[in-house]
C-alpha cells in the first residue's frame, strides 16, 4: 500500500506540476514578449519623436523663407547638415521642393537634382494640406541605394500653398544594431508595423516583407487586436509551418506605431520540455531508492535559495538604482523608497514612509494625484515633468516616470524620479545659442545686401558659370532684370566665346590661387549692344572654387577709347625716355608706380609689370622718401630734388644712385604726377671708396709703424740696456770679486743676448715672409718626431716651472709633407706660450689629430697644444694672430707679438692652418692642421 501510494502520489504530482510548469512557461514567455514589445515601442516612439524634434526647426526656417523653393541651397545644407549630426537615429535630411526635386540634402553639397515626384508621399503631402509628420513606406535610397524609413513633412507657403516637403531619411540599421544590442533569442522575430498595418522593419531584417501589410490577412481580426492595443496569441507561420507565441502591442503616441514580437513555441517549451523529463526520472527514482528523497528535499532547498538569493539582488538593485525609487498607494500614501529617493529629500526611509506623495511634489494636488491614478490604470505608464521638494524646502526639476503596479491584490504607483537640472540648463543654453547664430546670420545677410545695393559698380555672384546673384548696378549696366539673368550661364553677357573661354581658364587659375584676377574683355547688353569691361574677381573659398566666384565689373569703354588717343603721344615719350641711359621713373597723384624705362630695369632688375601699380616703398622702403619727398610740390618754382641715395635692387644688391626728381601740378594746382631720373655713380662711387681706403690703409700702416717702433724701442732697449749694464759691472769688478758673481753676470748677459737675438730672428722672419721670400725645404716627416724633438728643446723651460707633460702616444704615426725645421719653429712657439701662460705645478697636453678636415674640404692631420692658464678673450682669438698684437691677459709677460702672426704665415704657406679655442675645463688650445693626401702612409 505504501508503495501504491507513494506511486500514485509522485505520478499526480508530476502530472500537476507538469500542467503548472506548462502554463507558467507560456505566461513568463507572454509577459516577456509583452514587456520587450512595449519597450521596443518606446524605443520607436522616441526614435521618431526625436526624429520629429529635428525637423522642426527646419522647417520653420523653411517655411519662413516662404518655402523650398526660395531656400538658399547652401545654408540649407549647413542647416540639415548639422541636424544629421546631431540625430544618430537620420542618415539624412533632403529638402524637396514643390516640383518634387532635391533642393538641399545634408550629406552632398552641392546636391544632385534627383526627382522624387513620382513618390507616393509626394503626392499625398502635394494633395492634402496635413501639417503631421508623416511615416511612409520604406524605399531604397535613390541618392546611396540603401533602405531608409521616410519620415515626411509637408512645408507652406506664406498663403498655405503647398511649398515642398521636408524628409528625414531614419536609418534601419539603428534599430536593428539595437535589437542585436538586446541580445535576443534566434528564433525571435521583431516587426514594426504602422497603425495600417504595413510592415516598416522587421528583425531579422528580410527585405521580401517590407512593405507588406500584415492587415490584409484578416483585416477585423487586425483591427480587433489593434482597438484592444495589447494582446498575445498563438498562430501558425505560414512559411516556417512552425507554431509560434505572438505578442502585439498598439503604441498611442502622434506617430501610432505597432510592434509584433513572435517566438518560436518549441522554443518557449525547451526548457520546459527538458524540466519535464528531469522530474519523470525523479519520481521514478523516488520509488526505487527512499534516500533519493533526502537528495531531492536538498536540491529543491537549494533552489529556493537561489530564488531568494535573486529576490535579494533585485531588491538591492532596486534600492541602490542612481534615480529615486518611490511606492505609493492610491491614497498618495509612500510605501517604500530606495536610498537614493531618502538622500535627495535628505529624509531617513523611515521618515519618508509617513510622508505623503504630495509632500514631496508640491505641483501634483490631490485632485491631479486622483487624475494620474485613472490615467495609469488605463495607461500603465504615465511621465510628468515637475519640481520635487526636500525637507530643507528647496525645490529640484525632476521627471517623474508612474508606472501601474499591482500586487498581491493591492494597487500601487511606482514613481522613478530623474534629476534633469543639468538637462534643463543644456536646454535652454542651446536654444540661447541657436537664437544668438540666426540673429547673426540675420544681421550679416542685411548687410552684405546693402553693400551690394549701394556699390555703383556691377557685381555679380557666380557658381560654376552659372549667375547666382546681381546687384541694381548690373541690372542697369546690362539691361537685365535679376529675375531674368539669375540661373544663366556667364557666357550669356560675353561677346566673344573664345575669349571667354580663355579668360575663364585665367580666371580660374587665380582665384583658385587666392589672387584677384584682373582683366579687360569685351561683353554684350540685352540689347546685344557690346562694350568693353575690365573685369575684377575673387573666389568666396580659394580651396574650393565651386562655391562661388565674386566679379566686379566696370564698363571701361570711355576709357578705352581715350586711351587709344593717348597711345600715339605716349610713344613719341616712351622712346625718348626708354633711349636715355638714365633710370626713369613717373609715379601717378596717389604715389603709385604708373611707368619705368627701360635703363630702369636694367639697372635695377625691375620688370615693369612687376612694378607698375605699387607705391615705390615697396620697392625701396624708407629710401622711397628720399627719391620723392614730401615737400616735391613746393618745390615747384625752385628746382628739381637732386640727392645721392642708395637704392635696393630686384637681386638685393644696394647701388648709389644720383636723384633728380620734380613734381607735374594740373590746372588747380594739385599734384598729378612725380617723376624721377636715377643716375648711376657706382663707378664714381667706387673711385672714391679707392681713394679713402687708400687714405686710411696709409694712416693705418702708420700707427702701425708707431706702434711697432714704440714697442720693439722698448723691447730691444731692454736685453741691450741688460747686457751693457752687466758688462760693466764685471769689467769693473775683475779681480776684485768672487767667480760665482761673474758667472751671475755673464749669466745674464748671454740670457739678455738669446732674447736680443730672438727678437732679431722674429723680425727677418717677419721681413722675409711679407716679402715672399722665406725658403722651404719640404719633404715627408712624421709628425710625432718633430714634436718630440720640439719638446726636448724646450723641455729645461718646462722643469724650471715644474710643468708635467701629457702627450698622446696611442695615436698611430702620422706623415705629412712639411719644412721640419719651420714646422719645428711653430710647435716651440705654440709650447713656449702654453709654458709662459701656465701655472706653475700644472700640466701641458699635447694630443693629434689624424682624422681632420680643411676649411676647402682637404683632408688633414694635425697636433693640439692645451694649457691650464687664464685662456683667451672671445673676442681676441682672431687678433692674436695678427702683427704686434697680444691678447689683454697676457701683456704683462713681454714679445713683441710676431710669434702668432709669424706660425699662421708658415702655416698658410704650408697650405694649413693654426687657430685659437678655449677648453670647457679652462685654459686655451692651440690646434695647427697640415693637409695630407689620404693615400699618404699613416
Amino acid at each position: 500500500m505504501f508503495y501504491v501510494a507513494l506511486m500514485f502520489i509522485g505520478i499526480t504530482m508530476l502530472l500537476w506540476v507538469t500542467s503548472r510548469d506548462y502554463q507558467q512557461a507560456l505566461e513568463e514567455a507572454e509577459r516577456q514578449n509583452m514587456s520587450l514589445a512595449r519597450s521596443l515601442d518606446e524605443h520607436a516612439t522616441r526614435t521618431f519623436v526625436s526624429v520629429e524634434q529635428a525637423m522642426q526647426n527646419i522647417i520653420e526656417n523653411l517655411e519662413g523663407l516662404g518655402g523650398v523653393d526660395k531656400a538658399d541651397e547652401y545654408l540649407t545644407y549647413l542647416l540639415l547638415r548639422d541636424k544629421v549630426k546631431l540625430a544618430p537615429q537620420v542618415r539624412g535630411i533632403i529638402a524637396i521642393d514643390s516640383r518634387g526635386h532635391i533642393q538641399s540634402h545634408g550629406l552632398e553639397y552641392p546636391t544632385r537634382r534627383v526627382d522624387l515626384s513620382d513618390r507616393a508621399y509626394y503626392g499625398f503631402h502635394q494633395q492634402f494640406p496635413d501639417l503631421r509628420p508623416q511615416i511612409q513606406l520604406p524605399v531604397v535610397s535613390r541618392t546611396d541605394g540603401k533602405w531608409l524609413i521616410p519620415v515626411t513633412r509637408r512645408i507652406n507657403r506664406p498663403d498655405n500653398s503647398f511649398g515642398g516637403i521636408l524628409l528625414a531619411g531614419v536609418e534601419p540599421n539603428y534599430f536593428l544594431e539595437f535589437y542585436d544590442s538586446l541580445k535576443l533569442p534566434p528564433s525571435m522575430r521583431i516587426q514594426l508595423l504602422r497603425s495600417d498595418g504595413v510592415v516598416i522593419l522587421n528583425y531579422p531584417f528580410d527585405e521580401v516583407h517590407i512593405g507588406q501589410s500584415v492587415r490584409a490577412r484578416d483585416p477585423l481580426l487586425f483591427e480587433q487586436r489593434r482597438l484592444m492595443r495589447t494582446s498575445v496569441y498563438r498562430q501558425n507561420d505560414p512559411a516556417t509551418g512552425k507554431n509560434e507565441l505572438t505578442a502585439f502591442h498598439a503604441s498611442q503616441g502622434e506617430l501610432p506605431l505597432i510592434v509584433t514580437v513572435s517566438i518560436d513555441q518549441s522554443a518557449v517549451l525547451h526548457k520546459f520540455r527538458d524540466n519535464l523529463l528531469a522530474r519523470a526520472i525523479i519520481t521514478v527514482t523516488l520509488l526505487l531508492v527512499v534516500t533519493v528523497l533526502f537528495y531531492l528535499l536538498l536540491r529543491q532547498l537549494r533552489r529556493i535559495e537561489q530564488i531568494e538569493g535573486r529576490l535579494h539582488l533585485t531588491q538591492f538593485t532596486v534600492d541602490e538604482s542612481p534615480d529615486a525609487v518611490l511606492w505609493s498607494d492610491r491614497f498618495g500614501n509612500i510605501r517604500y523608497a530606495n536610498r537614493t529617493a531618502s538622500r535627495i529629500a535628505h529624509y531617513s526611509r523611515e521618515d519618508m514612509l509617513g510622508l505623503r506623495f504630495a509632500d514631496l511634489f508640491p505641483n501634483i494636488g490631490e485632485a491631479q494625484w486622483h487624475e494620474f491614478w485613472g490615467k495609469l490604470k488605463q495607461d500603465r505608464q504615465l511621465v510628468q515633468m515637475t519640481h520635487q521638494r526636500d525637507r530643507f524646502g528647496q525645490l529640484l526639476p525632476v521627471e517623474v516616470t508612474l508606472a501601474h503596479i499591482e500586487f498581491n491584490d493591492e494597487a500601487y504607483t511606482c514613481a522613478t524620479v530623474r534629476d534633469i537640472t543639468e538637462r534643463q540648463n543644456t536646454e535652454r543654453e542651446l536654444r540661447r545659442h541657436r537664437d544668438h547664430l540666426q540673429d547673426l546670420v540675420l544681421e550679416r545677410t542685411a548687410e552684405i545686401r546693402t553693400v551690394l545695393d549701394a556699390s555703383p559698380l556691377a557685381i555679380m555672384l557666380s557658381v560654376k558659370n552659372t549667375i547666382r546673384l546681381v546687384n541694381p548696378a548690373f541690372e542697369k549696366l546690362f539691361g537685365f532684370s535679376s529675375g531674368a539673368i539669375i540661373g544663366q550661364p556667364m557666357s550669356l553677357i560675353h561677346a566673344d566665346q573664345t575669349e571667354f573661354q580663355e579668360a575663364e581658364q585665367q580666371m580660374l587659375q587665380k582665384v583658385q590661387q587666392g589672387d584677384v584676377y584682373r582683366g579687360e574683355m569685351a561683353l554684350f547688353r540685352r540689347d546685344l549692344s557690346e562694350f568693353w569691361a575690365m573685369l575684377y574677381a575673387k573666389a568666396l573659398d580659394p580651396d574650393d572654387a565651386d562655391k562661388g566666384v565674386i566679379c566686379v565689373i566696370e564698363d571701361v569703354t570711355a576709357q578705352r577709347i581715350a586711351a587709344q588717343a593717348l597711345r600715339q603721344s605716349e610713344r613719341l615719350k616712351r622712346t625718348i625716355i626708354d633711349t636715355t641711359a638714365d633710370g626713369f621713373i613717373l609715379l601717378d597723384a596717389s604715389g603709385r608706380i604708373v611707368e619705368i624705362n627701360q635703363s630702369f630695369s636694367r639697372l635695377l632688375g625691375y620688370r615693369r609689370e612687376d612694378v607698375v601699380g605699387h607705391p615705390p616703398h615697396v620697392l625701396w622702403g624708407e629710401q622711397a622718401a628720399r627719391v620723392f619727398p614730401a615737400d616735391l610740390v613746393a618745390r615747384i618754382g625752385a628746382g628739381n630734388h637732386i640727392e645721392e641715395v642708395i637704392l635696393r635692387a630686384s637681386t638685393g644688391e644696394s647701388l648709389p644712385f644720383l636723384v633728380n626728381s620734380a613734381a607735374i601740378n594740373d590746372e588747380h594746382q594739385q599734384l598729378e604726377y612725380a617723376f624721377a631720373f636715377l643716375t648711376h655713380i657706382g663707378r664714381l662711387k667706387e673711385f672714391e671708396r679707392n681713394l679713402v681706403e687708400a687714405k686710411e690703409a696709409a694712416e693705418s700702416a702708420n700707427v702701425a709703424k708707431s706702434a711697432f717702433l714704440a714697442n720693439m724701442s722698448h723691447e730691444l732697449r731692454t736685453p741691450m740696456h741688460a747686457i751693457l749694464s752687466f758688462s760693466e759691472m764685471g769689467l769693473s769688478k775683475t779681480g776684485r770679486t768672487e767667480p760665482t758673481n761673474l758667472a751671475r753676470y755673464f749669466e745674464r748677459i748671454n740670457s739678455s743676448g738669446n732674447r736680443l737675438l730672438i727678437l732679431l730672428n722674429d723680425l727677418l722672419d717677419m721681413s722675409r715672409l711679407e716679402a715672399n721670400r722665406m725658403q722651404y725645404d719640404k719633404s715627408l716627416y712624421c709628425l710625432q718626431q718633430t714634436v718630440q724633438t720640439a719638446v726636448n728643446e724646450i723641455n729645461p723651460l718646462m722643469l724650471g716651472k715644474r710643468l708635467d707633460l701629457e702627450a698622446d702616444e696611442h695615436t698611430a704615426p702620422l706623415f705629412a709633407v712639411y719644412d721640419k725645421t719651420r714646422l719645428m719653429q711653430v710647435i716651440v712657439n705654440l709650447l713656449s706660450n702654453a709654458i709662459k701662460f701656465s701655472p706653475v705645478g700644472s700640466s701641458i697636453v699635447i694630443d693629434y689629430l689624424p682624422h681632420a678636415t680643411l676649411d676647402n674640404g682637404q683632408p688633414a692631420i694635425g697636433v693640439s697644444v692645451r694649457d691650464h692658464g687664464p685662456g683667451i678673450p672671445v673676442d681676441e682669438l682672431e687678433l692674436i694672430f695678427d702683427k704686434f698684437i697680444q691678447s689683454s691677459r697676457m701683456r704683462t709677460t713681454g714679445g713683441t707679438g710676431l710669434g702668432l702672426a709669424i706660425s699662421r704665415q708658415i702655416m698658410g704657406d704650408h697650405g694649413g692652418k693654426v687657430f685659437a679655442t678655449n677648453h670647457s675645463d679652462g685654459g686655451a688650445v692651440f690646434t695647427l692642421l697640415l693637409p695630407v693626401e689620404r693615400s699618404t702612409p699613416t
